[in-house]
């Protein structure tokens, strides 16, 4: 039997790696000490070392398609032992960058997030919708008296905008996933198909951030998105239960400060913003231990970290009677909200989505240990 396999390397991916961060690729020389010194790698299908020979060939197919590109959580062990300066968790960083280019559907949204050219415009639909929806509501005029943010924006208009943008991001998202899921299995072996276990394991690593837990030489990362994450938990929950109290309650907003879903909301944007704090600082204050910050990582963390301070501002103002401050700054941070709701799937955002398939695959073939 012929088991020849023809390999048809893309000189033109390898620049396009090169460029999205990963310029270093071309210093390996297979030496395997990055899967020697990596905790989180498999024992049966260890990475990096062959998503390197890959990235060097140029086997994009390989590389997108390939859960272990994802389940790599960028600790960063690989790079600081390399004989060579190699650099593998930033070769694979720039793999997940472009990734989110090639999983995209529509595919233009994907490239448009990975073009600093095209930011003013993702940032312009979002600021036209709410400007043309706050003129329809009232007029654009601040409503006098006591500061409440649904007579300036009623909840119904926030809504007619905000779940379809919401559908819009899920239906996209699983276009994307499936994208995905259909690549893992034509290049990785085992069934493919997910199973309970598989899912809760990832489920479980996830909440415990078992993987960020194992890393060394960025190991102070685990906390800054252990907040992140459940920060950012609490003020969804927070979002759909308000939803909950004004659709099934009846109840109005503002709520009371120490109203329970209140306290969830102001408990989840404190420790959002603290995490987001703490990652914004150890990426500007040690670089070398937490590799290379691209376009895209910066693009979404600075939008996440400011919807989280526009959400703090803005009930503080609220709070301090400055209406003047308050009702701009509160529809700033609703097109913030709305760029990270809406284009979820196109930036970097989309990691938690991509990752966790990736882990619940590795998982249903017994690859996830």
């Amino acid at each position: 039997m012929n088991n020849t396999e023809y390999l048809e390397p893309d000189l033109a991916f390898v620049a396009r790696l090169k460029r999205a961060g990963g310029e270093s690729v071309k210093k390996c020389f297979q030496c395997a000490t990055c899967v020697a010194v990596c905790d989180v790698t498999q024992s049966d299908r260890p990475f990096p070392r062959k998503e390197m020979i890959w990235a060097q060939w140029g086997l994009k197919e390989k590389l997108f398609y390939n859960p272990d590109v994802w389940l790599c959580h960028q600790c960063g062990d690989c790079s600081t032992h390399c004989p060579r300066g190699a650099k593998p968790s930033d070769v694979l960083a720039a793999v997940r960058n472009l990734s989110f280019i090639e999983y995209a559907v529509p595919g233009f949204l994907g490239k448009m997030h990975s073009s600093p050219a095209a930011l003013v415009a993702l940032f312009a639909l979002p600021a036209a919708v709410l400007l043309l929806a706050a003129i329809y509501a009232n007029g654009l005029v601040m409503p006098e008296g006591e500061i409440v943010y649904s007579r300036f924006f009623p909840l119904a208009v926030i809504d007619s905008i905000f779940i379809p943008a919401a559908l819009f991001a899920l239906i996209t998202s699983i276009l994307s996933l499936k994208k995905l899921w259909s690549g893992m299995k034509r290049n990785s072996p085992g069934k493919g198909d997910p199973d309970a276990a598989a899912v809760f394991g990832a489920v479980k690593d996830i909440l415990l951030h078992k993987k960020f837990a194992q890393c060394r030489t960025n190991r102070p990362r685990y906390t800054g998105h252990l907040l992140i994450f459940f920060g950012f938990l609490a003020l969804f929950a927070t979002t759909n239960l308000v939803m909950m109290y004004h659709y099934l309650l009846g109840r109005e907003t503002p709520l009371a400060l120490g109203d329970p879903v209140k306290l969830l909301g102001n408990a989840g944007a404190l420790a959002a913003f603290a995490g987001v704090s703490y990652i914004i600082a150890r990426r500007l204050a040690a670089p070398d231990e937490t590799g290379k910050t691209s376009y895209q990582d910066w693009t979404f963390i600075l939008t996440l970290y400011a919807a989280i301070i526009t959400g703090i501002l803005a009930e503080s103002a609220r709070l301090a009677d400055i209406p003047a401050a308050a009702y701009p700054v509160y529809f700033t941070h609703l097109v913030f909200v709305f760029f990270l709701i809406a284009y979820l799937p196109f930036s970097k955002f989309a990691h938690m989505l991509y990752r966790t398939a990736a882990m619940i695959y590795a998982g249903s073939n017994g690859k996830n240990n």
